[in-house]
């Protein structure tokens, strides 16, 4: 129930998120967060009711590279703005330019992150589609490790899905991450919270689990 003095739109949040009856996958989250299903919510009407985002933008000059100068100046501002970044997005490659970023861009990217103490987010969903023969791509992950850090030097979150580029197999929405960096107590909670959200459909978990554990080829002797 919520307080309807509040701005609709802060009232339209708060039904939001404890409508009750509701579906069970919520009520357990909300319980997991330490929330309660009965709250009455004082807020300023400019109160932001998601967190701040920091847009940066590729350098079409380059190939639509990703500026590591242009994020430092970008985070000097979010910082004197009040702003504290978290975590760095990275889409590679890239949709809709369709960039493949160089691997010394990656490294400088990896530099970036290590030495702001950032998470690095890494969607590479689109790794199965690089169609110019002189592009490659780089995992962040294999980047990271050839720079010489390891398992506990960096945050880093890979993304995979079996959505884009094995067989045209749009529709089938299973997909992956691998966490590296993280202690276990962080582990764990991500795992919590991926339990409660809504799973792919039968094939697209199949598909995914080929993707993490391909089939192997027996050959048999007669």
């Amino acid at each position: 129930m919520a307080n309807t003095n509040l701005p609709r739109r802060i009232i339209k949040e708060t039904q939001r998120l404890l409508n009750e009856p509701g579906y069970d996958a919520f009520s357990c989250l909300v319980i997991f967060l330490g929330g309660v299903f009965k709250l009455e919510l004082f807020l300023p009407e400019e109160y932001p009711m998601a967190a701040p985002k920091v847009p940066y933008y590729l350098d079409e000059a380059t190939g639509w590279g990703l500026e590591v100068s242009e994020l430092k100046k970008l985070l000097q501002e979010a910082k004197s703005n009040g702003i504290t970044v978290r975590a760095l997005v990275v889409i590679n490659p890239g949709n809709p330019t369709g960039q493949v970023l160089a691997e010394e861009n990656q490294k400088a990217i990896v530099e970036f992150c290590k030495e702001e103490g950032l998470v690095l987010l890494a969607d590479e969903v689109y790794q199965e589609n690089v169609y110019v023969p002189e592009k490659k791509f780089h995992s962040f992950k294999k980047v990271a490790r050839s720079m010489g850090y390891g398992e506990k030097d960096i945050h880093l979150v890979s993304f995979q899905s079996v959505l884009k580029g094995y067989y045209g197999e749009c529709g089938k929405m299973g997909g992956y991450m691998e966490v590296t960096g993280f202690g276990a107590d962080v582990r764990e909670h991500i795992y919590k919270l991926a339990s409660v959200n809504l799973c792919s459909n039968i094939t697209g978990q199949i598909l995914a689990s080929l993707v993490m554990s391909p089939p192997k080829v027996i050959s048999f002797a007669i």
